[in-house]
């Protein structure tokens, strides 16, 4: 059985179990499904993100990239068109303004985001909550250069790039800023630097910080990441969206996992 059927099987079992908002008794999550994830409304405020992202995906210009994650256990140089980078490694609008309306229900001070890319994701974020700062991670220096005129080109003043590698990065952040209210993993698609950077992102964290976690299901290794991130015992609430799983610490919430249709 291929790969790209397995994904759709998986997809298929996500769908038909995913609980939708009549059948959520937790408080605290429905208001969630009802104010974030059910909220579709279209906002002006997404036209020049989307505008910068089709003009990404209109470029044919080749870029050498570093590839740290996703299957290889060393740096991986290949080149690839800014089209391709753009339309592979950006979140879809579906998510990203999930991620916009996410930040903009919680208003997190410092953000945490692991994997720019080309900005679009980064873009989405910084602006749920302009008052807040989000430091985001990338560690190829071509793409990192990408993403910053993605920022000049919107006009964000509220987003700092770390242009590292994420271990040596995260010190950096984590000297500025030794308290997170919110993380974005979505750089490296393996399971042992994806529970490392959970780890290490927690000891900075407290108890009403948010973490997501991308592409849970992106491959073996991700499922088995995301479940044992379920299992942690700092980790109270987490909520399965399928392609991103979202993680609450507070212990006041009873442990419980969610798998919800979105």
């Amino acid at each position: 059985m291929s790969s790209k059927v397995q994904f759709i099987l998986k997809y298929l079992r996500y769908y038909f179990t995913a609980l939708t908002k009549h059948d959520i008794h937790s408080p605290f999550v429905f208001d969630l499904v009802t104010k974030v994830f059910n909220n579709d409304e279209k906002l002006q405020i997404f036209k020049p993100i989307e505008k910068r992202r089709k003009k990404l995906l209109n470029d044919k210009t080749i870029i050498k990239i570093q590839d740290f994650g996703a299957g290889f256990g060393g740096t991986i140089y290949k080149e690839q068109t800014i089209s391709y980078i753009t339309k592979n490694s950006s979140k879809p609008k579906k998510y990203a303004r999930l991620l916009f309306r996410l930040v903009n229900h919680v208003k997190p001070n410092v953000m945490v985001e692991l994997g720019t890319s080309a900005g679009i994701s980064s873009a989405y974020q910084a602006t749920g909550n302009k008052e807040g700062k989000l430091i985001t991670i990338e560690g190829c220096e071509n793409t990192a250069t990408l993403a910053e005129q993605t920022f000049k080109d919107l006009a964000i003043e509220n987003i700092l790039l770390i242009n590292d590698e994420f271990e040596i990065a995260l010190e950096k952040v984590f000297n500025a800023y030794p308290k997170i209210d919110y993380v974005f993993i979505d750089g490296n698609h393996r399971k042992e630097p994806t529970l490392n950077y959970f780890e290490r992102c927690l000891k900075q964290s407290h108890i009403k910080t948010i973490f997501i976690i991308d592409d849970i299901n992106w491959s073996y290794e991700m499922c088995d990441a995301w479940k044992n991130i379920q299992q942690h015992p700092k980790v109270s609430i987490t909520i399965d969206l399928f392609m991103m799983g979202i993680v609450f610490i507070n212990p006041d919430f009873s442990k419980e996992n969610f798998r919800i249709r979105f």
